[in-house]
């Protein structure tokens, strides 16, 4: 590749289901982001739909899907892999995602072989909670295949400092760069104001103070605590409603809502399912604070969103940018118990004057450390120099 052009970049993700989490936002954000900068783009992925809406935007990436892998629904075929690397041929640098994903062993092996630059992007799946966690599959995983997959790669991406460190002694010592999520901020220039949330979200309507969950729920989000925490906080603070977003397993959801019922708060809080586009942020903006009690987060997304909405968040040290969200001074960072969230959401409940500064600080940050145009030019050095490593 010269260096008088910028690197053409073509990611592969298995699939682009905007509720399944933060890997898909940020992956989607990340290739608009380049695309609008005048980068040739393209993300091949298995299962194509459901999408972003954003990835369908001009300008934007090129969408390929490869049709859902074969073996167990976990391995590309050779056909698959054959459509996929003479796509590749056409770009400077692949792009892989996540820790865990098998095509990626398969995708790897073979851009080794071919002599095509990768880089690779563990999403914190490789933070010590996610270790800990059926630890014994995944340090075999990661003696067995994990870690040729590492030293093979160029440059291994990391979301923040907390990240990088966690994730070291798992990546074989291939250097690695710290580059906080490409969010799409476009969205939160001009804010709706929260009367859009009022008038199409349920439980959203009057006055009273909103305690907002916002994202894929799942067991390691929290919500048992969250849900606990407001039951503890309703014995002294009338009037507030726990707005749940996101969608989950039917089964654990259905969990959930038996436990807001047994913690005596089943009529004031409300399930309502994925949010996105300008509903969501005048959803951010009608909260009074966000409360995310997750174990493990590589960036959290929703966290930056709601500060760039001006809305406080309330969260655990499980966050890998813990403590950005500390020093900027929008978030309050807690234990992870329901007297920890309960006294810290009340105690701001109580003081909107406060909420409202925390909000202030926080937007001012996001907007000046998270600029798209900023973290578009380290995206972009981070792959020419991967690609200079091109035969």
């Amino acid at each position: 590749m010269t260096h008088d052009r910028k690197p053409s970049v073509l990611h592969y993700l298995d699939q682009l289901d905007p509720r399944t989490g933060g890997v898909v936002a940020h992956v989607s954000d990340l290739a608009v982001l380049c695309a609008e900068r005048g980068v040739r783009v393209c993300i091949a992925t298995s299962h194509e739909h459901p999408r972003p809406e954003r990835l369908d935007q001009k300008p934007g990436p090129d969408i390929v899907p490869l049709g859902p892998p074969g073996l167990g629904g976990i391995l590309l075929s050779g056909s698959q892999l054959d459509r996929l690397f003479e796509l590749a041929s056409g770009f400077d640098v692949m792009h892989l995602h996540g820790a865990w994903n098998v095509a990626n062993l398969q995708i790897a092996s073979r851009a080794r072989r071919l002599g095509k630059p990768y880089v690779t992007t563990p999403h914190g799946m490789l933070d010590d909670w996610c270790m800990q966690h059926r630890g014994w599959k995944k340090k075999g995983y990661m003696a067995l295949f994990g870690k040729k997959y590492y030293a093979g790669a160029e440059l291994v991406l990391y979301c923040a400092e907390g990240e990088l460190q966690q994730s070291s002694p798992w990546t074989a010592g291939t250097p690695g760069r710290v580059i906080p999520a490409a969010t799409d901020l476009a969205p939160y220039q001009d804010l709706p104001g929260p009367d859009r949330a009022r008038q199409s979200i349920a439980g959203a309507q009057g006055d009273e103070p909103v305690v907002l969950f916002l994202s894929r729920i799942d067991p390691k989000k929290g919500l048992e605590v969250l849900i606990d925490a407001a039951g503890l906080l309703a014995d002294h603070a009338s009037g507030f409603r726990l707005l749940i977003a996101g969608t989950g397993e039917p089964e654990y959801v259905a969990g959930l809502r038996k436990r807001a019922d047994r913690a005596g708060i089943g009529d004031r809080t409300h399930f309502i399912g994925h949010v996105s586009g300008e509903d969501k942020v005048s959803l951010y903006q009608r909260a009074n604070v966000l409360a995310l009690p997750t174990k493990q987060e590589n960036f959290g997304l929703v966290l930056t969103e709601s500060l760039a909405a001006e809305t406080p968040v309330v969260t655990t040290k499980g966050v890998d940018i813990w403590p950005e969200l500390e020093s900027c001074g929008g978030g309050r960072i807690v234990e992870g118990t329901p007297e920890a969230f309960a006294d810290t959401i009340g105690e701001l409940l109580e003081a909107p004057d406060i909420c409202e500064e925390m909000g202030r600080r926080g937007r001012e940050w996001v907007m000046q450390d998270l600029d798209p145009d900023v973290l578009a030019e380290k995206f972009l050095d981070a792959y020419s120099l991967a690609a200079s490593h091109n035969p």
